[in-house]
């Protein structure tokens, strides 16, 4: 194919577009980036902002390390049932992405030993656990056949990524009470997005069954994103001066508007209004608390 001759920037650039937005990103990276800012000088933990612009690349780095990881680790099922992604297609080699993965994980441990020795050891110990999910060492391979137990276990390393947040800002591993409200809130808000993505219309499943809808059908994803949703504004409500005025945004109309479109409209639909979920939520927090 032609794209397979044009320059690796130039194919990476096209990756990003398929597999990695920043357009989406980026500014979701910021609204945590903000939130966290918030909830830790709350409990009196203050940094400059070029340390906060560092976590944010290294989570950046981090996210990209992960894609890179489920790209490697999923690659003969892909080859079978999404031959038109960009590993499978040949826009870009294994050894390309591998490269891409191992520059990415050393930005990432780079960053925090930087910020701080106690968080820098924390994100090598992070780095390992996603490069054992990689090679499904040990329990994880057990885990395989457990579609939903397993998705679980692989979005801990959002938390945990978080939690190595805190630690390179506040130096410490003990925090309070609205800190832990805020990092399972990010959580939830990851679940969100992960159920939201793994919504598909019909003509888009396969025979792996590797979304969400493919086992609880459009009607069932909308529900479990809907439940997650309102789990996640439940636990940043929990903290002080946040309030609960984002129940009345977007996740209520998401049952309604499953009555107005057709299947892969509203799967987009759903995507989106977890994108606005995640980011106003978190600039919410952050706006109420520093006000």
């Amino acid at each position: 194919m032609e794209e397979t001759k044009q320059g690796l920037g130039r194919r990476l650039y096209q990756y990003q577009l398929e597999r990695f937005p920043l357009v989406f990103l980026l500014p979701t990276t910021l609204a945590i980036i903000l939130s966290t800012m918030a909830v830790l000088e709350m409990d009196g933990y203050y940094a400059e902002w070029w340390k906060y612009t560092l976590l944010a690349v290294a989570g950046l780095s981090f996210l990209l390390h992960t894609r890179v990881i489920d790209e490697l680790r999923d690659k003969e099922v892909d080859d079978v049932h999404h031959p038109d992604r960009p590993l499978q297609r040949g826009l870009i080699t294994e050894k390309e992405i591998l490269r891409v993965g191992y520059w990415n994980g050393g930005i990432f441990i780079s960053i925090h030993i930087v910020l701080d020795p106690l968080s820098g050891l924390l994100s090598a110990g992070l780095l390992l656990y996603s490069i054992l999910a990689r090679y499904e060492v040990g329990p994880l391979a057990m885990l395989k056949p457990h579609f939903w137990l397993y998705n679980v276990i692989m979005l801990m390393q959002m938390l945990l990524l978080q939690l190595v947040a805190y630690a390179a800002i506040s130096r410490t591993l003990h925090w309070s009470e609205n800190i832990w409200w805020h990092a399972c809130g990010v959580f939830a808000l990851s679940a969100l997005v992960e159920a939201a993505r793994k919504c598909l219309p019909p003509e888009e499943e396969t025979a792996y069954r590797d979304s969400y809808s493919s086992r609880l059908g459009v009607w069932g994803s909308a529900i479990v994103t809907l439940l997650i949703g309102l789990l996640s504004m439940w636990l940043y409500a929990q903290i002080p001066g946040v309030s609960q005025l984002y129940l009345t945004s977007s996740d209520e109309f998401l049952l309604f508007h499953q009555q107005q479109l057709d299947a892969e409209r509203y799967c987009a639909f759903l995507w989106q209004q977890a994108q606005e979920a995640y980011g106003l939520l978190n600039n919410q927090t952050w706006s109420e608390i520093t006000a």
